[in-house]
């Protein structure tokens, strides 16, 4: 899921913003339980490959994330008050075993195509050190992640393979994770059956994925 400032703002334009934010994403996600993969959070947007049981405590949990913030951010821009976010979070539904790494090199790599850090893994506010260092990170535990296993047989091993993996240059179609998708679905038939039977009608896109995964 994904969400951005008003008309694109730079409403976490300062390393003291971005940390703020930081710290209240980990409150946030502490209080609610939610587990979440991966994160990056950028000058005017926040992304997040987040795993919830039942969508209205993600609705909670990033309503809560971005009011805080809102109230944080007028005070010390000393601004009044009013929404400074672009309207309702985005979410889209994936398929973990076909898109959770996908998305996450998606997101991680975020500050490599704004040009602001040359490794993904220089980049403070994101999840990328968690998986390429040895890097306490509490919003994100790599033990946690369902494939991490995939990717090597040590941990050492597991973080090299990692951060070669963000080093691949992403497929055209992972900008499918985009805002610009009007998705809301992304799996196999299966998949989308079984989303559609909970859920009703939606939104959504099928096929398996090319193959391209940090193993």
């Amino acid at each position: 899921m994904f969400n951005r400032g008003l008309n694109s703002g730079w409403i976490l334009s300062s390393a003291e913003e971005r940390d703020c934010f930081y710290e209240l994403l980990c409150r946030k996600a502490q209080n609610h339980k939610v587990n979440i993969y991966h994160y990056c959070v950028m000058s005017n947007h926040f992304h997040l490959a987040i795993e919830v049981l039942d969508t209205a405590v993600l609705s909670s949990f990033v309503s809560a994330l971005c009011s805080q913030y809102s109230k944080n951010w007028h005070r010390h821009h000393r601004n009044g008050n009013g929404t400074i976010w672009q309207g309702r979070f985005k979410s889209i539904v994936v398929q973990k075993e076909l898109y959770l790494n996908r998305l996450g090199r998606y997101i991680e790599q975020n500050p490599l195509r704004a040009q602001i850090v040359n490794s993904a893994e220089d980049y403070k506010w994101s999840s990328a050190r968690a998986y390429t260092e040895d890097h306490s990170d509490p919003l994100v535990d790599p033990r946690l992640h369902p494939y991490r296993s995939n990717w090597g047989a040590s941990e050492e091993e597991c973080q090299t393979n990692y951060r070669e993996y963000l080093k691949v240059a992403p497929l055209e179609e992972d900008d499918i994770f985009s805002s610009r998708n009007e998705c809301f679905c992304l799996g196999d038939e299966a998949f989308q059956a079984k989303l559609m039977q909970e859920n009703g009608r939606m939104k959504i896109r099928s096929g398996r994925p090319k193959k391209q995964e940090a193993s």
